[in-house]
């Protein structure tokens, strides 16, 4: 059986959890503020978390932020493109 890494789970939640949160929160069309907010936050998480030898919640965070981006990008296209 294989166990969950709760660092890289932690780590991976931040990202989808701000951009989805501001979109329950504000609206859909403002989501992509989350991606924003969250580039700032993981930025700083990942150096914390390098900081105290803890490269899976760095590697979870950066693949958070990817699918942050991933969910982001309609309400992106819808703000400034539609």
């Amino acid at each position: 059986m294989r166990t969950i890494d709760r660092d890289w789970l932690g780590g991976f939640s931040i990202g989808p959890l701000a951009t989805i949160s501001t979109a329950v929160l504000l609206s859909w069309k403002a989501a992509w503020i989350g991606m924003v907010c969250d580039l700032i936050i993981g930025f700083f998480l990942i150096l914390i978390a390098l900081g105290y030898n803890r490269p899976n919640m760095a590697k979870g965070t950066l693949c958070g932020f990817a699918v942050a981006v991933l969910i982001s990008l309609h309400p992106l296209w819808l703000t400034f493109v539609a």
